[in-house]
């Protein structure tokens, strides 16, 4: 099933509206159904799936039920995580869980650890998260956010008889800007960029090299009323929109290692 956002004949986007409604879920626990609890909050609030529909859902609640949140003492650390410890002042068995969900490191410096994920994103301290986690605990990214995506989002659409896109998000920093913003780091039937190179601007001039984040966008489009702190609100439905881009991968939002200006 491959959800149809736009018309491919159409030259720019047509939206009228954009909505944004929130799902509250429980607290996760491992091996929780994240499908099922997003139809019960549906259900509980009388709420349906439409066609076109994008679900965001914050990456924290599939890493917790996939079993990627870590009770910090219970975890080893290594005479290389304790080195990187005294230089940030972390916990060497956090240091420890955040060298082993990195496949490079970039750079040390504050309290701050930048990595290369080996899910290929760079990012601080490789996205492993204390906030909304259980005390004393933290959260990784999960293994593989894609299979994810797409595991909850055929089994909504079978479920729901409708076509709807998946995206899993996380909540990054940007180089140069102050503030973090959510991000995707996941998708299923989704166009995660919108290549307008060849459309046209008001003025008639031809756009040569703007490439939209998409899934980026939509996701924190979905974070004004995901929140960060306490809202219990992992999941937002994203509705109305229509674009003309194909389903593409999420690996398309990045970078290969030598088209990177900031290293």
């Amino acid at each position: 099933m491959n959800l149809r956002i736009g018309n491919s004949d159409k030259k720019v986007r047509e939206i009228s509206r954009v909505e944004l409604i929130p799902l509250k879920l429980p607290i996760i626990q491992q091996g929780d159904d994240i499908s099922k609890l997003i139809l019960d909050s549906l259900n509980d609030e009388n709420l349906t799936l439409e066609n076109g529909d994008v679900v965001v859902i914050a990456h924290t609640i599939i890493s917790r039920a996939e079993g990627n949140e870590f009770f910090i003492p219970s975890l080893h650390s290594s005479p290389f995580a304790e080195l990187i410890a005294r230089k940030t002042g972390k916990d060497p068995a956090l240091v420890h869980l955040i060298v082993e969900e990195a496949e490079k490191i970039l750079k040390v410096q504050n309290n701050l650890i930048i990595t290369k994920t080996k899910h290929g994103w760079i990012c601080a301290n490789s996205a492993i998260d204390q906030s909304n986690s259980q005390p004393n605990c933290a959260v990784s990214l999960p293994d593989d956010s894609n299979a994810s995506a797409e595991k909850i989002g055929k089994n909504l659409a079978n479920e729901m008889g409708k076509e709807i896109a998946i995206i899993v998000s996380d909540t990054h920093g940007r180089a140069l800007r102050r503030g973090a913003i959510n991000i995707a780091i996941g998708a299923f039937n989704f166009p995660v960029i919108d290549d307008i190179r060849g459309r046209r601007d008001i003025f008639g001039y031809e756009l040569k090299s703007t490439i939209v984040a998409l899934a980026d966008e939509v996701s924190s489009a979905a974070e004004l009323v995901m929140g960060q702190a306490g809202e219990m609100i992992p999941v937002v439905i994203v509705r109305g929109l229509e674009f003309k881009s194909p389903i593409a991968s999420i690996s398309e939002l990045q970078f290969d290692d030598d088209r990177r200006l900031f290293k």
